[in-house]
């Protein structure tokens, strides 16, 4: 018996006469192949053509700890992302299958019309990314799914897309974490949960491996929708009652930018935008200790009473104090845990397994409650919607805070920071720092010094 010939992700097996018929098409699921080089009497310059293919397209496994990454065409294509999104799509389909008429029941019923799972897709800033969303919404809408494209935007704002319009899913179009000439997907459930390896994403990639099908011959729909306007509406709640503050902040996403730059024209804070070369030209992912330094030299330059660098996810991001130190997570977690309790009386916090006991002691000193949540975005995010915590903290330095689902977003972290500064009485972020009944303070100066400048800025000439 010869061998059976099943095309990558596919579920049906072909005959001899159709795999050559692909293979000198250049079929793209041919490249992953395991019969690819059973090429019977195809021509000598077809031959040499899949070779010179085959070379090209070494291909490596693609799935990261919480979606999808590879470089853009070399290793991943229009037609490799809507691969992905068939596979969501599928998983969303088994989970709510179409119910109809049993075979053996004689009442005559028609089928029951029932439109498909709602997917939101969403993109970063990327050049790659309008090709990439192509491929996501026709692959999407073939597999019978409502489509709701927000177009660019930042994924924290992605995220609340997908709980604000109750989808089953969304798909984020982003190379965030890599360098410029990268891309991706992430993959988000119901309320915005994160997919991460160790729980939904390794489902997925099952189902990716084991194939699917097409459930149903109907298209999906497509429509758009403006994300951002109920997205800045829910922020606001988080800038009332502050008292005049300067903030300086490094921001590579020109989304983000225009959304704080709209936000401050509202409070009686002043930003400074640091110039940064950002999306297309790209910031080299490797160079964080180059870029605080530079935005600890602006905060020292424009008398900023403190400083926010921020990744570019949106949602992880570094505080500088008023003098250019970098906050560790443990600090503004104590922080945070402050403000919580100023403000509802209750300070449940979730914090990532990798955090050990010192943090829980010193969050359980400032009168806050301390929950495990696992060890990704995912068992946070759970853990905080569960256990209905103020906010909780990934093992990837994210801060998860308990809005109408979980949200991480850098956004609402530079609000409660405000929030902080605004309540207590201390003249500085420091000085607010400081007086934190927490261990010894020997850890905030150790980690800060990496950014203290040597020169010396206009803050202390004139002290």
């Amino acid at each position: 018996m010869g061998p059976s010939y099943t095309c990558p992700g596919e579920r049906y097996p072909i005959s001899r006469s159709v795999h050559l018929a692909r293979l000198a098409a250049f079929y793209p699921k041919c490249r992953e192949c395991a019969h690819r080089s059973d090429s019977g009497q195809l021509p000598q310059h077809t031959l040499e053509r899949l070779q010179s293919t085959e070379r090209r397209a070494e291909r490596r496994d693609l799935w990261s700890e919480e979606g999808i990454r590879g470089v853009y065409l070399n290793e991943l294509t229009r037609y490799g992302a809507g691969r992905y999104a068939a596979c969501l799509a599928a998983e969303l389909w088994a989970a709510a299958p179409l119910t109809g008429r049993l075979p053996d029941d004689p009442t005559p019923r028609a089928r029951p019309k029932r439109q498909g799972p709602t997917v939101v897709v969403g993109r970063d800033e990327r050049p790659s990314s309008p090709d990439i969303v192509i491929g996501v919404v026709a692959s999407l809408r073939r597999m019978g799914c409502q489509v709701v494209d927000v177009g660019v935007t930042t994924k924290p704002c992605f995220c609340f897309a997908v709980d604000h319009l109750q989808a089953a899913a969304g798909i984020y179009v982003t190379g965030a974490g890599c360098e410029p000439a990268w891309t991706g997907c992430d993959f988000v459930g119901r309320s915005g949960q994160p997919f991460c390896q160790g729980g939904r994403l390794d489902q997925l990639a099952a189902r990716f491996q084991s194939g699917f099908g097409r459930p149903t011959r109907s298209a999906g729909s497509y429509q758009t929708f403006q994300a951002h306007l109920p997205y800045e509406a829910a922020l606001w709640k988080h800038f009332h009652d502050i008292r005049p503050v300067r903030v300086a902040c490094a921001c590579s996403s020109r989304i983000l930018r225009d959304v704080l730059t709209r936000l401050f024209a509202k409070i009686p804070c002043q930003l400074e935008l640091m110039p940064t070369a950002g999306w297309p030209t790209g910031r080299r992912v490797d160079d964080t200790d180059g870029e605080l330094t530079r935005l600890a030299q602006f905060l020292r330059h424009t008398s900023a009473d403190l400083g926010l660098r921020i990744h570019d996810d949106c949602m992880r991001c570094d505080v500088l104090d008023e003098r250019g130190r970098r906050l560790p997570l443990e600090r503004i977690t104590a922080l945070l845990t402050t403000v919580f309790l100023a403000e509802v009386g209750a300070a449940r916090v979730v914090l990532a397994s990798r955090y050990g006991e010192t943090w829980a002691a010193d969050v359980g000193a400032l009168g806050g409650q301390v929950l495990e949540g696992g060890s990704t975005a995912e068992d946070v995010w759970q853990a905080v919607r569960d256990h209905e915590a103020q906010f909780g903290l990934d093992s990837a330095g994210r801060f998860w805070f308990n809005e109408a689902s979980p949200l991480s977003d850098a956004v609402l972290l530079l609000g409660r920071i405000l929030d902080a500064v605004t309540r207590g009485d201390a003249r500085s972020l420091s000085e607010q720092v400081q007086r934190l009944p927490l261990g010894s303070p020997s850890t905030h100066a150790a980690a800060a010094d990496s950014t203290q400048l040597t020169e010396k800025g206009p803050r202390d000439r004139a002290a």
